[in-house]
């Protein structure tokens, strides 16, 4: 049996794609506030360093018809080296699990009243590698360009990423970054590719001392019923489900 719907599982991997940059090459930051790489290799740093991160989500992407856009609330939960978990708010309320010590990636469908399950390594590359190695991701050549943004109806200062294709049979795509004046973590992630454009706004971005590995539990009742996930469903190119 297919999910009736896999946008949150797409949305969270689009979303990791764009915090974890591009491919991963060795590269030494100049020191100071005036080089763009650095700016964002230490707004990133603070994330995949952190004991345990969490946000809510706003995710806007726009409608390849010309329509309204599609926009979608959720919760982000990340503890590095151990998993990671987003959860939709908006009608459906998917559950995604990546559980990298509990071998499990894992996403609850309430309108299915089903666990979607795989094993780990059946994850996405890109979400594994973000779990497994976040240490990588400090050593990406994002090759960053300052650039202003008009956001919400406001120019703010952020930086432009190299295009780049991010795998995973995702398309390739132009991002940018902002991070929140206050925390300095980041807060607008822009994805913009051929087909559409996604705006992801994480309102409240906080690093937690200590991770809480019970953030990582789906929030499905006792008792649901286990089904067979294969990744490959929401990652089909014109399969319906890119929105």
């Amino acid at each position: 049996m297919r999910p009736a719907r896999l946008r949150s599982l797409a949305v969270l991997a689009t979303t990791v794609c764009a915090l974890a940059g591009a491919a991963v090459l060795p590269v030494t930051p100049a020191p100071g506030s005036g080089d763009p790489d650095a700016a964002v290799t230490e707004m990133i740093r603070r994330v995949v360093e952190a004991p345990e991160v969490t946000s809510r989500m706003v995710i806007e992407r726009s409608d390849p018809f010309g329509g309204p856009p599609d926009r979608e609330r959720g919760r982000l939960w990340y503890l590095p080296g151990r998993g990671l978990r987003y959860r939709s708010d908006g009608r459906g309320g998917q559950d995604v699990v990546l559980d990298r010590e509990l071998d499990a990636f894992l996403l609850y469908s309430p309108s299915d009243k089903v666990i979607y399950r795989a094993a780990f390594a059946r994850a996405p590359a890109t979400l594994r590698r973000l779990v497994a190695e976040p240490e990588k991701v400090l050593r990406t050549s994002f090759r960053a360009i300052s650039e202003r943004r008009r956001v919400q109806g406001v120019f703010r200062s952020g930086y432009r990423l190299k295009r780049t294709a991010l795998g995973d049979s995702l398309p390739e795509v132009s991002m940018w970054i902002a991070d929140d004046p206050t925390s300095g973590l980041p807060r607008w992630l822009s994805i913009v590719s051929d087909a559409d454009s996604v705006l992801i706004e994480l309102p409240d971005l906080t690093v937690r001392g200590a991770a809480k590995p019970s953030d990582l539990k789906l929030s499905a009742p006792k008792g649901t019923t286990e089904e067979p996930l294969d990744p490959r469903e929401f990652l089909e190119r014109g399969s319906g489900e890119s929105r």
